[in-house]
């Protein structure tokens, strides 16, 4: 599959999550028994939609090998999770996982649907 066709996929498949959270979102606001759901706050949605900026711009361009190396993506997955965690509360990490669709809608629709994604050191062939 080329770059560019994952990176489509990316981008529909971040819609479509995006869509499924407000869903869910609404609908709980419906029900009599369930709490409000957390605030989204606009500090969280910039600090997640910046994170996945940088996330795709270092993969892309496979910084570090984070694309190419399967152990380093897990070792930076579970690294940027756990500092997550640490640093953010509970009503933070609903917005900053919004601010994270919201990144990789805008950065797949420049590249991937708009413009060809920018990759470096593609291998070719099988």
């Amino acid at each position: 599959m080329t770059s560019r066709r994952r990176a489509v996929i990316e981008f529909f498949a971040a819609i479509l999550a995006l869509l499924l959270m407000v869903y869910g979102r609404t609908s709980l606001r419906r029900r009599e028994e369930y709490d409000d759901p957390p605030a989204i706050s606009a500090a969280g949605v910039a600090a997640g939609t910046l994170y996945q900026l940088a996330f795709h711009a270092a993969r892309d361009r496979d910084c570090g090998q984070i694309r190419t190396n399967r152990y380093r993506v897990v070792a930076y997955g579970l690294s940027a999770g756990l500092v997550r965690r640490w640093l953010f509360s509970n009503d933070f990490h609903h917005s900053f996982n919004a601010g994270e669709l919201g990144g990789t809608i805008l950065y797949r629709l420049w590249y991937g649907v708009l413009h060809p994604v920018p990759v470096e050191n593609e291998r070719t062939g099988p």
